[in-house]
């Protein structure tokens, strides 16, 4: 879940094999075709975008480059609404089948917890908005990791599992054994370097998890690696070092506060100014919820602990 501008966008799409293609926008997307015997194009998205109307968009730009198409499923990295905001229009539109891993797949059915999550409660009104919660979809079929799923001739998807962003986010590894080519698009696993340049502290459910799964990106073998927001890339180690970084500057901002016991929110508004970022709702929530990320984390780990003075929990460095 990266924040975005309001600024339209509008989609391009780049051919990396003849089967595989990214449709490039504020949120990337994976296209898969392969011709049927009808002599119909065959197509699967890997991601929707942010909503319907960024779908029809993408949907639109299909049909200009293919023609008449068949959509058969959208595989879903995970139920954060700027990557299946589209996922209820697609289905609607075309009868497409929607993929996804367990754990997400539950969030995008019931989108509600997920402003509860971030909120740590019955959200306010103000975060009960389409930027956090996608239209309801139902789910038609789970896909599980390292599992090998044939997607036309010599075409084949492999999720790999990739916490930490979110619960149960995966990237989906796409191989066009025909061009000997593999794709891997990796979701919110990794930013692109203009984005994290941008977007400095990103949204973590899990830091650990989420540093765990950047030395996961960077043993993966592909010849393109597309992340959910930013530009492409065709060698991924320094992506992974750059977003590695980032994870580390924040959670020493965190320590070095900590000298001095502070309350989460103290710890929130001293790291919201080091990085000159003034909060609104939306951002506190966030940036606040993955604070919170962080603090356990770094609590797990033995690099800071918690007492509960005068009904405050107040953390300090170890």
């Amino acid at each position: 879940m990266t924040k975005t501008s309001g600024t339209a966008h509008v989609p391009h799409l780049t051919r990396l094999t003849e089967h595989i293609s990214c449709i490039e926008n504020k949120t990337n997307i994976g296209i898969i075709t392969y011709t049927e015997s009808s002599g119909k194009t065959a197509v699967f998205f890997i991601d929707t975008g942010n909503d319907a109307e960024t779908a029809k968009a993408e949907l639109s730009l299909i049909k200009e480059t293919w023609g008449d198409v068949s959509v058969k499923a959208v595989i879903t990295t995970h139920s954060h609404a700027d990557h299946c905001g589209g996922n209820s229009f697609l289905k609607k539109e075309t009868g497409c089948e929607i993929w996804a891993t367990k754990g997400e797949a539950a969030l995008m059915e019931v989108p509600v917890l997920q402003s509860s999550l971030v909120y740590g409660g019955s959200p306010i009104k103000e975060i009960k908005s389409p930027y956090l919660m996608a239209e309801p979809c139902p789910v038609d079929r789970i896909f599980f990791c390292a599992e090998e799923v044939a997607l036309g001739e010599n075409l084949f998807m492999r999720a790999v599992s990739l916490p930490g962003h979110y619960i149960d986010m995966a990237a989906i590894l796409v191989e066009d054994r025909n061009a000997g080519k593999t794709a891997a698009f990796l979701a919110d696993g990794i930013s692109g370097r203009n984005v994290i340049k941008r977007y400095w502290i990103q949204y973590l459910y899990d830091e650990e998890l989420f540093k765990q799964s950047l030395f996961r990106i960077k043993d993966i073998a592909a010849d393109f690696y597309i992340p959910g927001h930013g530009d492409m890339v065709t060698d991924i180690e320094g992506l992974v070092e750059l977003n590695m970084i980032a994870v580390l500057e924040t959670e020493a901002m965190i320590l070095d506060e900590l000298v001095t016991p502070l309350t989460f929110e103290e710890v929130l508004a001293a790291v919201a100014a080091r990085n000159s970022i003034s909060l609104k709702v939306s951002q506190y929530e966030l940036i606040g919820s993955t604070i919170r990320s962080y603090l356990s984390s770094m609590q797990a780990a033995g690099k800071i602990c918690y007492t509960v003075e005068n009904n405050r929990m107040l953390w300090k460095r170890i």
